[in-house]
């Protein structure tokens, strides 16, 4: 007896169960491409989000540190050797590498990238407050976006530029997409005159009770 393809068990697949069958399997090949583009591209933001945020707290390290060095030095007309404007800062601190011996920071916020770099460059301090040739410019931040300097006053007002006759209570930076948010906030401590920043000594004037 000959069994029509309609009704034998047997028989192999019709031209429309093959083309769908097909595109099932196109769809199953979709979807887990879909689902791996999806979870490679979630690791990769994860893995940025992680450089950013380490980054991030290790120049907010970097300018801690730096102000917490900060000295209040004057130069041979007296005025407080401080340059603080939105895209630079310069300040004496005692350089940590070469103890005893005070420097003068300079940061620079230049655009590059599509973002800002923050550039570092220190130049020792010679007598009378003047200054050696400035070293050579060492970027230690790359954010994106523009970003500018501020300068907090003794009110808790922040600057954008200062002009105190005194340092300002702290510095930081912020976004310029978002100015009202100042981040990488550096303190600067009581400071005391440069003469007086290893201790007790004849060229200080300060008490020996005011030292630790």
């Amino acid at each position: 007896m000959i069994h029509s393809p309609q009704t034998d068990p047997e028989a192999g697949f019709t031209l429309i169960e093959a083309l769908v069958a097909l595109a099932l399997g196109v769809a199953v090949v979709v979807v887990v491409l879909s689902t791996l583009h999806i979870a490679s591209n979630g690791a990769a933001r994860a893995v940025a989000a992680a450089s950013q945020a380490e980054s991030f707290a290790r120049t907010g390290s970097i300018l801690a540190g730096d102000a917490q060095h900060g000295l209040r030095m004057r130069d041979g007309a007296g005025a407080v050797l401080f340059d603080g404007q939105a895209h630079s800062l310069t300040f004496p601190y005692m350089a940590r590498f070469s103890p005893g011996t005070p420097a003068l920071l300079q940061y620079d916020l230049v655009p590059a990238q599509g973002g800002t770099d923050l550039m570092r460059a220190e130049a020792v301090v010679l007598a009378q407050g003047a200054t050696g040739p400035m070293g050579q410019a060492q970027p230690i931040w790359h954010a994106p976006g523009l970003w500018e300097f501020r300068y907090l006053d003794t009110d808790g007002t922040w600057q954008r530029d200062w002009s105190g006759p005194d340092l300002p209570r702290a510095f930081g930076l912020v976004a310029l997409t978002a100015p009202q948010a100042v981040e990488l906030v550096a303190a600067f401590p009581d400071l005391i005159e440069a003469d007086c920043a290893l201790g007790p000594n004849p060229a200080c004037h300060l008490s020996a009770e005011v030292f630790p």
